[in-house]
């Protein structure tokens, strides 16, 4: 069992030396390699004990990952969750001023721009309409909401 134990370690530690893991994520490596809950829970207690497994700083490196890609907190959120992490907005919003990010109205304009500038505003009020609803989607895509996205899409696009 011991040479379990040391094989399992020396896994996650392999892992780790490449990226961080979540708490989560760590176990379910530990799981799909075949190791025994009992093998995969002392090895992740030890990487606790020895602070090679970070849940709060690994936690806020994924935030700060997901505010850089342009994501809305609610999809923030709802990462975090399938990852078995949990925050409130008030933590984003905190990380955010920390890293003085934009504001989420910033980051849609800045979206907006950032989609409309491979593309022409046509003249057509159909092929208008068309580039209008290509910029929405890729805005919900990002977790924005309807409401927040409509009016700076339409200044955007001076509909």
């Amino acid at each position: 069992m011991q040479e379990l134990n040391k094989k399992a370690y020396n896994y996650a530690i392999f892992l780790l030396s490449r990226r961080d893991y979540s708490i989560y994520k760590m176990k379910k490596k530990l799981q799909e390699k075949k190791y025994p809950d009992d093998v995969a829970n002392s090895t992740i207690e030890l990487l606790i004990e020895q602070n090679y497994l970070r849940e709060e700083e690994y936690k806020r490196q994924r935030i700060k990952q997901l505010i850089l890609k342009g994501y809305a907190n609610g999809y923030i959120i709802q990462k975090l969750e399938q990852e078995k992490l949990f925050c409130e907005k008030e933590d984003l919003d905190a990380i955010r001023s920390q890293r003085h990010e934009m504001s989420t109205e910033q980051i849609i304009i800045s979206l907006i721009e950032k989609k409309l500038r491979t593309n022409e505003i046509p003249q057509d009020k159909r092929a208008q309409k068309k580039l209008q609803d290509k910029v929405l989607r890729f805005l919900l895509s990002k977790g924005f909401h309807y409401s927040d996205v409509k009016a700076p899409v339409e200044r955007a696009l001076l509909l």
